[in-house]
């Protein structure tokens, strides 16, 4: 019975990660692929890392097998918005189709700061001072 659900999770893992890759290679721009590959990617990786859990059913692996998955739900979007960040300031272009491109124009080159990200966060909470925070 163990070895089905051992089974059933590496298939639906394999899946994710299959589904994951062919987001790399079908999507138009840097920015969707980073989408594609950070969420279905993690996801796949977590079920085969559980399968593993499964298989072997010992505490040790099962609390190691914890902390990877936790520490992979952590760290994947946090280094795929950085790396779209550094895209975007280095200047890939979108797909021609995006509606909406929010870093438009807030980002100076010449000071490496960001204008204007705060102003509707504080506008929401009520603060009326804007902050400027320079990156050295």
């Amino acid at each position: 019975m163990k070895e089905i659900f051992v089974i059933f999770f590496l298939i639906t893992g394999a899946v994710f990660i299959l589904i994951a890759s062919i987001g790399l290679l079908k999507m138009p721009d840097v920015y969707l692929r980073m989408s594609a590959s950070t969420i279905a990617a993690t996801f796949g990786v977590a079920l085969m890392l559980v399968a593993a859990a499964i298989h072997f059913m010992t505490l040790g692996i099962i609390f190691h097998i914890i902390g990877v998955i936790i520490f992979l739900i952590l760290t994947v979007p946090v280094g795929a918005h950085l790396m779209g960040r550094a895209s975007h300031i280095i200047g890939l272009p979108m797909w021609d189709k995006t509606l909406r491109d929010d870093m438009k124009g807030k980002y100076n080159k010449k000071t490496h700061q960001f204008s204007g990200m705060n102003e509707k966060s504080e506008a929401r909470s009520g603060k009326s001072e804007v902050r400027s925070e320079k990156f050295e």
